[in-house]
């Protein structure tokens, strides 16, 4: 028989190499290594004793065993899963193993009891190796109070149990089992070493009692959380890789931590790491860092000397590199490549640019909320002014923001020119009109568009635009509450354009099916080549002038000749009149020779007018703006006038209301009364007279 092949009850079960998990210092662990020594794990700088096991080869061995109760085959051991395979020794190929022997408690049916043999127990008192022993149930180990070292290395335990007789266990190993839940340590006070990785565990709990752990594995987890490890403040080794974290905090207390491995999980946040002031080594590759100031508090570590982020959307930064290294000052390794003195001045370099261009971003974002404010308090205030309630207005805030303060609350209007396009956005916009810095560029300005402006605030600056802005070509009007035809009327101060646009939103002009004909007659003089982006063709014109040419006559016919005259300019009513013409001599004349003077000067007047401007009949139809402009100042006191003269009418009107109840209360008994008594006055009618001269002597 092979001296690899281990014999129990007539079945020869292979046995592996000695299993001892080693802890390198990239944060990984490695199972399976063929190893005879626990490698780096070290406590008090003395490294772990010799791992490897002396099993005897022949089954006679196991009969000398003598005084171990109830020895099953391993076929029928209970918590030991039946291998019937037949395996030849030269075949084995294994490295001598434990020579152990499983039974079943008799106290605890069920439960297996794991003997070994006298002169095994010699040979090596202090440890005991059931690796891949295909356990699903941690047995009672029989005698083995001096433990230093159990391995359960790849079985099928589902719980931790039977342990706390081992009170000297300094080292546990566990990996590559279906624990789901920590327990059944409380008793083991002195353990230095818990390998847990590769099992089913969701929550760290149940570690109050191991204070002296200095190596904690519980990679390949589905733990979600860090919780109750403060206490532990000897811990060095911490790996938390492969589970399910979000964040990374809560490390307070953990005072000799050393080396941290949270590879592969969902990390997005990282904090409190800089209160470690011995950590060494941090390993956060393959998470979802999206950016510095997810892992800004690295930056206070003093200690900090390797870290590895490789896999993370950070890296893909081009500047990624420089500012790791700029920010830790202590760091000399990153992603496994050591950091040059070259690189860390780049990096102090790239950074300074970096920074420079960050804040270059912040002020663009800053005026871009600035933007979006002032834009929304202007709609706001303009729902309110024209009792218009659409509810909550959408606050489609940057997320870069998240609700913080920028001092742009309290706008109400935005200015900006895009291009050779001036956007005016609330009616105090429109004070940037009257001031010659307020618009860089006035030259290039060929379209102005008002929103969420009351047209009859922007009509008074009207004949202002064509000095102001002399390329000026087109305008549009969003939101600007224009409801008549007759406001059209006052575009013709423009004096010129080539394209006008009517949102219809906020016009509610826009709803009348002729509001474009009628444009397009009352500025025919402009000659607009669009209107809403929708070329205007002659036969559009003709229409025009088709539909409404009478009613340009019929509001000229209402005028007199001195009204009719004003709507001239200078030089053409000169032309018409003649200079012997005065206002006197018009007043002279009778009716007829009025109705007959108009006539002549109407012929006159079209005869006369050059070609491109404005005809009398379309001048007749004209629109006055109830809206003045105004200082915020008079504003104020024009308000408190208008509501105590309110008051007074309202006073005022609820007197005479209540003087008429009253009469229509007495009205019917009072002229009863005066009826009775001019009645009675007739009966006697000479006594009446009487007694009226005599009231009138004594007078």
């Amino acid at each position: 028989m092979h001296p690899t092949t281990r014999a129990i009850k007539g079945n020869r079960v292979p046995v592996t190499p000695n299993q001892v998990s080693t802890y390198d210092h990239s944060g990984t662990l490695y199972p399976q290594r063929k190893v005879y020594g626990v490698g780096s794990l070290a406590f008090n700088n003395k490294s772990f004793p010799n791992f490897t096991d002396s099993r005897p080869s022949s089954r006679s061995n196991f009969s000398n065993s003598g005084a171990q109760p109830n020895v099953l085959p391993q076929s029928h051991a209970t918590g030991v899963v039946p291998n019937n395979e037949q395996v030849s020794d030269e075949k084995a190929g294994c490295l001598p193993g434990d020579r152990v022997v499983f039974a079943e408690s008799p106290s605890a049916p069920g439960v297996p009891i794991v003997y070994r043999l006298p002169e095994e127990k010699a040979a090596n008192p202090d440890r005991l190796n059931l690796d891949r022993r295909r356990l699903t149930i941690c047995p009672i180990l029989e005698g083995e109070e001096n433990l230093r070292l159990l391995n359960f290395q790849h079985n099928s335990i589902a719980r931790i149990q039977h342990l706390s007789s081992l009170r000297r266990l300094i080292f546990l190993d566990l990996y590559d089992n279906k624990i789901e839940e920590i327990s059944g340590l409380s008793t083991l006070s002195s353990l230095r070493v818990l390998m847990l990785g590769k099992n089913r565990i969701s929550k760290i709990e149940n570690l109050n009692n191991l204070l002296k752990l200095d190596v904690l594995d519980l990679h390949g987890n589905q733990i979600k959380e860090l919780e109750n490890l403060n206490h532990l403040s000897e811990l060095r080794v911490l790996n938390l890789a492969g589970n399910q974290l979000t964040k990374a905090c809560n490390f307070l207390g953990l005072s000799s931590l050393t080396e941290l491995n949270l590879r592969r999980n969902k990390i997005q946040y990282v904090g409190e790491l800089d209160h470690l002031p011995k950590l060494l080594r941090l390993f956060l590759s393959y998470n979802d860092v999206r950016s510095f100031e997810s892992i800004r508090c690295l930056g206070g570590s003093q200690s900090l000397q390797e870290l590895a982020l490789d896999g993370n959307p950070f890296t893909t930064e081009a500047s990624y590199k420089q500012i790791v290294i700029d920010q830790l000052q202590c760091l000399r390794q990153l992603d496994l490549k050591k950091v040059t003195e070259d690189e860390r001045r780049m990096a102090s370099i790239v950074v300074r640019k970096e920074q420079e261009k960050k804040k270059e971003c912040s002020k663009a974002q800053a005026l871009k909320e600035r933007r979006r404010v002032a834009i929304q308090n202007a709609e706001k205030r303009w729902q309110e002014d024209n009792n218009i309630n659409t509810g909550v207005i959408q606050n489609n805030c940057n997320p870069d923001t998240h609700g913080v303060s920028l001092g742009f609350e309290s706008l109400s209007h935005y200015t900006e020119v895009e291009t050779d396009t001036l956007r005016l956005y609330g009616a105090a916009a429109l004070e940037g009109l009257e001031k010659s810095n307020a618009v860089s560029n006035v030259a290039a300005i060929t379209h102005i568009y008002f929103k969420f402006i009351p047209y009859d605030s922007i009509v008074s600056h009207f004949p202002k635009l064509r000095v102001r802005f002399p390329a000026l070509q087109g305008l549009t009007f969003s939101f600007s509450s224009i409801s008549t035809l007759k406001q059209i009327n006052a575009l013709t101060a423009v004096r010129r354009l080539d394209f006008l646009s009517l949102s219809p939103e906020g016009n509610p002009v826009t709803n009348f099916s002729l509001w474009k004909y009628y444009l397009l007659y009352r500025l025919s003089h402009f000659n607009l080549r669009k209107i809403n982006e929708v070329d205007v063709s002659m036969t559009d014109t003709v229409l025009a002038e088709q539909l409404f040419s009478d009613l340009g006559h019929v509001t000229l016919h209402q005028f007199d000749i001195s009204r009719v005259l004003s709507l001239l300019p200078d030089v053409r009513r000169k032309q018409v009149l003649g200079h012997s013409d005065t206002l006197e001599q018009k007043k002279s004349i009778s009716p007829k020779q009025t109705e007959d003077r108009r006539k002549l000067i109407l012929a006159a007047e079209q005869k006369n007018r050059p070609i491109g401007t404005e005809s009398v009949n379309v001048a007749a139809l004209s629109y006055n703006s109830t809206v003045r402009p105004k200082s915020a100042k008079t504003s104020d006191k024009v308000h408190i006038a208008s509501s105590q003269l309110l008051d007074e009418i309202v006073a005022s009107a609820i007197a005479r209301q209540n003087k008429l109840t009253s009469l229509e209360k007495v009205w019917n008994s009072v002229l009863r009364d005066t009826v009775r008594s001019a009645v009675s006055e007739f009966a006697c009618l000479s006594a009446t007279v009487d007694k009226a001269l005599s009231a009138v002597q004594e007078t």
